[in-house]
Parts: C-alpha cells; structure tokens; sequence
C-alpha cells in the first residue's frame, strides 16, 4: 500500500521508525521477542529459552514487525508493509513454534493494537486515510469500527476506557469512553506520545512536562484518579513494570551531547516510599520484557541477560 503522505505523516513516520520495536511475554521458559527492524540479524520475531547457560535464540519471523502480543497459544504482531512510508501493515498470528502463520486483517491498513482480554483492539485507515478504532476476537472474526477520524494515535485501552495523548491538544493526557463521549483530562502538562503513560492493571504511570517544556512530574495513579503520587525523581523515567505494589523504573543520566552516560534500574514502592537502585545496567542495555517477574536485556553484542526484582543479574555461562 503505498501512500502519499503530507510533511507532518512523513515526520510522525520518521519519528515512530526511529524508536526500537520490542516487546516480549512468557511461555514456559522460552521468551519472546522483537528485534529492532534496523538490526539485521534479529529483526523480526525471536524466541529464547533463557536457561542461564546459552540463553540460546532463534528467529521465528524475519522481517520489520512490531507490537508483539503473546496470547493463550499465539503470538500475535504486525507486519509492516514495505511499500508504506508510515505504519501501516496487516496483523499476523502464529503459533509459538513459529507454524501456522495466517493474516488477522488485510490489507495493509493497521496502524498498531493492542490485546485487552479476549479482545483485540487496533487503529486502522480508512479509504480516505483517516484513522478509526476497531475491535475484534482474537480469531480475527467479528470486527467493528467502534471510533471514527481520530484525533490521536497514541492510545491504550483498559477499563472499557481509552487513555490517550492528544497530540493536537498540547499533547496532554485524556480518557474517554470507547464510544466517544467523557472526555477528561488527566494531565495538566503535556506527556510524551511514545512512552509517557503506561498502564499496569488498574495503575497509571505518567511523566509530564512544567509550562517551559522541561521534565515536571512523573506521577502514579488509581485508574479511577485516586491515590495520585509525584515520584521522587528529577532524572528521565522510563517505565518498566508494576509489581506487587512496587514499581520498577529505568532512570537515566543524559551528557551534554544528549546520549545516556548512565542508566539504573530503580523500584519504589506504590506510595513513593522506599526509593532504591537495585541493578546498574550499560548504557546502551536494551529492555525487552518480563519473564515471569524478572526483567530481559539485551546487550548491544546481542547477548540476553535477566535482573530479578532484588537486582540479581544472570548472564548465559556461554
């Protein structure tokens, strides 16, 4: 599907291709995971058995795909289009083995999506090349358009909610309705598109921005708004997970050329008590995911290693 995109679609490409795809799920000892499209020898959908001892790999799906999902016996991501200049592809499902490959959607038309229970939800274009809301069983039956010519692209769902950064409005956070109605705001300031908000059950995590543009406050709050806490921290957060009442976080010091000098792997528990660094990562360290309760890296070599939520960190013996 080749298309012919404004200067802004060209810059909102640019700026979404340049951000590595990973993602990653469990089943049994062996992880899943992507590799950023730009890495030639993992690009695509892996496996690992992360056994401590080779944490051997293989690629069960070489090409540009993205938004990788684990659900039940399948995996489920998106193959870009080659043709397209933005994002845009069709939703693939294979068993975990890597067989049985088959289309979700056609026509080259998804965005991105996301699974939410026994529900798939994902951004799609129309003929017109306005973006609408979809849903859909995990089997790829009974779709329907649920949100017409949106407004935004960066969204999750949860809660029969949409949370989303409306980047013609400030960027600020809102939730709505799925059908479009109660909008509100959640955010004063604006919060980053790409990794700004996270939800983790009933959870949210978002960093905004003071009135000059520059970090404000990273903040955790209930679904329902309650419960808000500033986090204590001036450095950039990045989000990792939410577990048992604790909440991990990457943060990172940043030198004068703009490149991370320093990156920590810190938790503190969900009423902003208790702050601590539990494991010392490399700087150019990439986050791929959760197995079980631990945290998967891998290092620029290509190497997977795992930190357990104490800090331990397991490299392979090999």
């Amino acid at each position: 599907m080749k298309k012919t995109i404004f200067a802004l679609g060209i810059t909102l490409a640019l700026l979404i291709g340049s951000i590595p795809a990973t993602a990653a799920t469990k089943a049994s000892n062996v992880f899943f995971w992507l590799g950023d499209y730009q890495d030639k020898n993992w690009a695509g959908v892996n496996a690992s058995t992360l056994d401590g001892k080779t944490n051997a790999s293989k690629r069960l799906f070489k090409g540009d795909a993205r938004f990788l999902t684990v659900a039940g016996d399948w995996v489920y991501f998106l193959q870009q289009d080659p043709d397209s200049e933005v994002i845009a592809g069709n939703i693939i499902r294979m068993k975990k083995d890597g067989t049985g490959s088959k289309e979700v959607t056609t026509g080259n038309k998804v965005s991105r999506f996301s699974i939410n229970g026994q529900t798939l939800y994902y951004a799609s274009y129309d003929d017109d090349y306005n973006t609408q809301l979809c849903s859909m069983k995990l089997d790829g039956t009974g779709s329907k358009i649920l949100l017409k010519k949106l407004s935004f692209w960066s969204y999750e769902i949860a809660n029969g909610l949409v949370y989303y950064v409306d980047t013609e409005d400030n960027s600020r956070l809102y939730q709505m309705k799925l059908n479009g109605t109660g909008k509100t705001a959640i955010s004063k300031g604006s919060v980053d598109p790409y990794e700004g908000y996270k939800i983790y059950g009933d959870t949210l995590f978002y960093s905004e921005s003071d009135a000059n543009g520059f970090n404000g406050s990273s903040n955790l709050t209930d679904l329902n708004g309650k419960n808000k806490v500033t986090l204590p921290s001036k450095a950039s957060i990045r989000p990792v997970s939410y577990q048992n009442q604790w909440f991990y976080y990457e943060e990172a010091t940043y030198g004068k050329n703009g490149n991370i000098t320093a990156l920590v792997l810190v938790k503190i528990k969900r009423d902003g008590t208790q702050k601590k660094v539990i494991a010392k990562l490399g700087a150019p360290d990439q986050f791929l995911g959760l197995q079980g309760t631990s945290f998967v890296y891998k290092a620029p070599e290509g190497k997977l290693y795992t930190v357990t939520t104490e800090g331990k960190i397991t490299r392979a013996a090999k």
